[in-house]
């Protein structure tokens, strides 16, 4: 089959390549318009793109498109991810609901009551509190709920935004990891996991049990990292008067209606709920009867007794997260226009968008297929055990550590995830689990390194910016540039750990 960069097509690709760093590197640039600086890159590249090379070819050679639209427009727009989008709707519905309805006040004040304004106390509760709660939501669902509390409670300590803000941000990357929910990198690789594709199966279970033991280790260097650099901020000591008098704080106090606290912890029970439930596949036997409420994965062979068992898996994060916004209106019986005006972040929506379809042109174009042939060529089989070379497999855990910081740092982590996902699936069968551990966490870690390189650490700086605490995209990397650095070289440690020992 005739190749997307046959011919001058590699000078196209040159120039989308380009364009997309110079779209980068305006980003980068303090005072810039991020959304009309991405949109407009993302128009232009796709403009070239179509009009100067084979985009079919592209979408179906390097995208892994199983039937390409007709229509490039309709074929662009698959680039998008749609359930992110959603999530951003939905879920910013769900905080301003219960926000209004004053539960982040009655969590901080509890919060408060607990570590009596300790902010060294306070630093962990938050993470920690973050941590948990980003295992089983997704990052972008902790980042707003979570960002939205830490205000709350640094606003009422008179305690400076950043540090907390930050941190929280960066838990919701550290707690992203031990789940196969918790993100989409986790998400994507997890489903790539086809019988034959590792020496053994990895269950939900034994997912954790290869990153929830990296993911406390790195949560606990964070802690130690922010505690270090904001030691000015955190290591204060707070008066025993003020111990005292914050330790009889009342958090009902202030609270209007205590029914709508308790339809906020119903609303964000449910959405927990349904988030758990969107990993969960139910095997049941059909006898004629249309069950509406899950969607149908496969329907297996009949069995002897002449009944059909069919495979059916809860709807989707996004899906879930529109539903449980439609709920809490009606719950909190809110004027539904109201809160799509002024609780939906538009402007990140629209961000978005722009950054899919630049990071799928990208990709279409055939820029990163020569990373995929080189880890390929390392990976041959030994011919006196018929298994692929060990060495072989630490050399690619060794490249995709130190290719995958900037690639998911500078081109988000759910461009990363789709980038490394392609790639992963080029590679031969037989690999074993540490290598596939060290694509999950190169497409994740990474993501700490630049505002790009996650929704959640752009999230926590608009949330900064909202506040009057504005930090520049390269006044972050130059803070968190030791901590993201000594992550990719754990993962990489890790990754080859694992495949040393052949697990």
């Amino acid at each position: 089959m005739a190749s997307v960069l046959d011919n001058y097509g590699w000078v196209v690709t040159i120039i989308i390549v380009i364009i997309v760093l110079a779209t980068i590197l305006l980003l980068m640039k303090e005072g810039i318009d991020a959304t009309k600086i991405t949109v407009t890159g993302a128009v232009v590249v796709a403009l070239i793109y179509m009009f100067f090379m084979d985009w079919k070819l592209g979408f179906e050679e390097n995208l892994s498109f199983e039937h390409v639209p007709h229509n490039f427009l309709e074929a662009l727009a698959q680039t998008i991810n749609v359930e992110a989008i959603l999530i951003i709707f939905s879920v910013s519905i769900i905080v301003a609901l219960t926000r209004g309805a004053g539960f982040f006040d009655f969590i901080s004040l509890s919060i408060v009551k607990l570590t009596k304004g300790d902010p060294r106390k306070l630093m962990i509760a938050l993470g920690g509190l973050t941590f948990f709660v980003s295992m089983f939501f997704d990052n972008l669902s902790a980042i707003i709920l979570l960002g939205s509390l830490t205000v709350v409670i640094c606003r009422q300590l008179e305690l400076r935004l950043r540090p907390f803000v930050l941190f929280v941000g960066i838990n919701t990357i550290i707690g992203g990891l031990p789940t196969p929910v918790s993100s989409l990198p986790n998400i994507i690789f997890y489903n790539l996991l086809n019988p034959g594709t590792l020496t053994k199966d990895i269950s939900f279970i034994s997912f954790m049990g290869y990153m929830l033991p990296i993911a406390i280790f790195f949560f606990g260097i964070a802690t130690a990292f922010f505690f270090f650099i904001y030691r000015k901020d955190i290591l204060i000591e707070i008066s025993d008067e003020k111990k005292e008098q914050l330790g009889r704080i009342n958090p009902w106090s202030g609270i209007e209606n205590r029914m709508n606290i308790w339809k906020s912890v119903i609303l964000l029970g449910i959405l927990f709920v349904g988030f758990l439930l969107t990993s969960v596949q139910v095997e049941g036997t059909l006898i004629g009867i249309a069950l509406t409420q899950v969607k149908e994965v496969s329907v297996i062979q009949s069995a002897s007794d002449g009944f059909t068992k069919t495979v059916f898996q809860f709807p989707d994060v996004a899906f879930i997260a529109l539903i449980v916004s439609v709920i809490g209106v009606f719950m909190f019986r809110a004027d539904l226009k109201e809160y799509i005006e002024e609780g939906v972040e538009w402007e990140m929506i629209v961000f978005f968008i722009g950054l899919f379809v630049l990071m799928g042109v990208l990709t279409a174009s055939g820029a990163l297929s020569p990373l995929s042939k080189i880890m390929t060529s390392f990976l041959t089989t030994n011919p006196s055990t018929g298994k692929i070379a060990i060495s072989g497999q630490l050399i690619v855990a060794v490249i995709i550590g130190v290719v995958g910081l900037p690639i998911t740092g500078f081109l988000n982590g759910s461009s990363a995830a789709l980038i490394f996902s392609y790639i992963f699936q080029t590679l031969p069968q037989g690999i074993v689990p540490g290598l596939w551990i060290g694509f999950v966490l190169g497409g994740n870690i990474g993501g700490a390194l630049t505002p790009l390189g996650s929704i959640t650490i752009l999230m926590a700086l608009e949330i900064l910016k909202r506040e009057g605490d504005k930090i520049s995209f390269l006044q972050y990397i130059v803070r968190m540039l030791p901590l993201t650095l000594l992550f990719a070289v754990l993962s990489i440690g890790y990754s080859m750990l694992l495949i040393g020992i052949g697990i």
